[in-house]
């Protein structure tokens, strides 16, 4: 029994850092810069482990007939698509991925043009990569089989845990900015900054954030607002920085405005992080 699950988490495992590969190819390249794509720190993406096993346990009847392994494949990874995108907003108040932009979507969660390239993957799996790995899977003997998918399942697990404990860090995170801009809102009214998309844009121009050196009241209280939110030992962690550059197109349910606004300053503090290192 314990060997059977090993199995299965070793494909799981492989297969999840083969999407990965594939996520960090796919997005890196357009971007012109890396990207550590999904939702976990480590180089796996278990959205593309789970379609993994369920393509080859579905298809695997059906390999006969490529034609029929390509539509059935559509089918069923635009479903884990799907539901995969809805369970994240609902536990992590966020759509981390979004397609609206795209022709022929539903709801942005998934789109003809990813479904097909998954449709051709799930043929690449079939026909090509499933052999080669289960041939090298299987060439290992049952106790290494064991060893190895216990230790990838404490890393893993490991990860799990401080991945989830470090998006909860970043709710919190968007929850503070919040209150921080609700706090001085009317302040930043009477000075004429009536907007969200003021103040975001107002960030991303400062050049001097002392407030010694403000060049006006406005100035002055975009100043002390970033002095505010950078007082909290959330911002600028690496974890919060990955997380925006891997779904650029996240959409927070709660907070969107307060989003923006920390990534304007997380650009705005790298920028003088940057500035510094070259000094």
């Amino acid at each position: 029994m314990y060997y059977n699950l090993s199995l299965l988490f070793i494909y799981f495992f492989l297969y999840a850092i083969i999407g990965w590969m594939c996520e960090v190819v796919y997005c890196s390249i357009p971007a012109k810069k890396f990207i550590n794509r999904g939702f976990l720190n480590g180089p796996y993406c278990p959205i593309y482990g789970v379609g993994a096993l369920i393509i080859i346990m579905f298809l695997m009847p059906y390999v006969s007939d490529p034609i029929l392994v390509f539509f059935i494949g559509i089918l069923l990874t635009s479903t884990l698509e799907y539901i995969t995108s809805w369970g994240m907003e609902k536990l992590f108040h966020a759509k981390w991925w979004d397609y609206s932009d795209h022709q022929y979507n539903i709801n942005g969660r998934v789109c003809l043009l990813n479904s097909f390239l998954f449709g051709l993957l799930c043929v690449i799996l079939m026909y090509l990569v499933h052999p080669i790995v289960s041939d090298l899977v299987n060439s290992f003997s049952s106790f290494w089989i064991q060893v190895i998918a216990t230790a990838a399942a404490v890393l893993f697990l490991s990860d799990l845990v401080e991945s989830t404990r470090e998006t909860v860090s970043f709710n919190k995170k968007l929850t503070s900015v919040y209150e921080a801009t609700t706090e001085l809102k009317d302040n930043l009214m009477e000075k004429g900054i009536t907007t969200a998309n003021e103040v975001t844009a107002r960030v991303r121009e400062l050049k001097d954030d002392k407030l010694s050196e403000a060049k006006d009241s406005a100035h002055h209280l975009i100043v002390s607002l970033t002095s505010r939110i950078n007082e909290t030992k959330l911002i600028n962690r690496y974890s919060h920085r990955r997380i925006m550059n891997a779904f650029p197109k996240m959409a927070h349910v709660y907070h969107q405005n307060s989003l923006e606004l920390y990534k304007a300053l997380m650009e705005k503090n790298k920028g003088h992080q940057s500035d510094g290192e070259a000094k």
